[in-house]
């Protein structure tokens, strides 16, 4: 069941989501997402970068809406090119810090209710103060539905697919 299932065993470590220095300039922060993105294949949902200050300390997050925002105005003026080099606003002024955290030794329900609670589909896992790696509401969910429904019977799962599904 959920509850004795440590978060450990669907964290995903943190050398395998996006992580920004604090310090970094959001135009800096832009190029290295894309070139994360494209070297890296990051799945749906692992777009969200972690911000760590100069001692690997999680300071939060930033949202992509954020990052764009704060260039927006770079981008007005017709038939010219984004000046993104003048988006020189440090990362740490746009972080959100996160909700909650838990330990890998934690619950998943008590990642769940962090996540509940607040509204997020993230939370970070720290040891010791120092990031471990994060937890996705989509894994929860997806354990939880696994053992609410697994259905073998190909028949009922073809049922399901074309009575409900669009």
């Amino acid at each position: 069941m959920p509850h004795s299932r440590p978060v450990s065993e669907l964290m995903i470590p943190r050398n395998q989501w996006p992580q920004i220095r604090a310090e970094a300039e959001v135009a800096i922060a832009i190029k290295l997402l894309r070139i994360i993105s494209e070297e890296e294949k990051l799945e749906h949902g692992q777009t969200t970068p972690l911000v760590l200050d100069e001692n690997f300390n999680l300071l939060g997050f930033v949202h992509l809406v954020d990052l764009l925002k704060s260039v927006r105005h770079l981008c007005e003026k017709a038939n010219e090119p984004c000046d993104l080099d003048r988006a020189t606003t440090p990362v740490k002024d746009l972080v959100t810090p996160f909700a909650g955290s838990v330990a890998p030794n934690d619950s998943i329900l008590k990642a769940l209710d962090i996540m509940m609670d607040n509204r997020i589909s993230l939370v970070p896992v720290l040891e010791n103060g120092k990031l471990e790696g994060v937890v996705k509401l989509s894994d929860i969910f997806n354990l939880v539905a696994a053992l609410l429904f697994d259905a073998p019977d190909p028949q009922e799962r073809h049922t399901l697919m074309r009575d409900y599904r669009f």
